[in-house]
């Protein structure tokens, strides 16, 4: 056998940092694997090097945190604060309720503001 490492030409060596020597695997159902498949092969593209690129570029949301998820839960009930202030303004008028619509306002914008930066300005895109 000879050695192959030392003949000239040839493709250079990779890297250390440029090979690719971590494995990932995952479990695809039939109808996910033919859909990332079809998707790779549009982009022409293996399915290794598609499923490769998607992982990196994904941007993934956290899950809701404790805090955040009792902020959401006030929030929600300030809702219903907002329909009985409407429904007292619809029958004696607006005046009458105006100065507590203020107030429910405020308390809204300190409910949000205890939200944490990644649901205060989370982006609505999926990948």
């Amino acid at each position: 056998m000879t050695d192959t490492r030392n003949k000239p030409g040839g493709r250079p060596a990779k890297s250390r940092i440029d090979k690719q020597r971590r494995v990932v695997s995952t479990k695809l159902t039939e109808l996910q694997y033919y859909a990332v498949r079809k998707r790779a092969g549009e982009a022409g593209m293996r399915v290794s090097e598609y499923v490769r690129q998607a992982v990196v570029a994904a941007q993934v949301t956290p899950r809701l945190n404790r805090q955040d998820a009792d902020t959401l839960r006030k929030l929600a009930g300030e809702a219903n604060n907002i329909n009985q202030l409407a429904h007292r303004a619809n029958t004696g008028g607006f005046a009458l309720v105006a100065v507590e619509l203020v107030k429910l306002k405020n308390k809204i914008v300190e409910i949000i503001s205890h939200l944490s930066d990644d649901w205060k300005n989370k982006e609505r895109k999926r990948v």
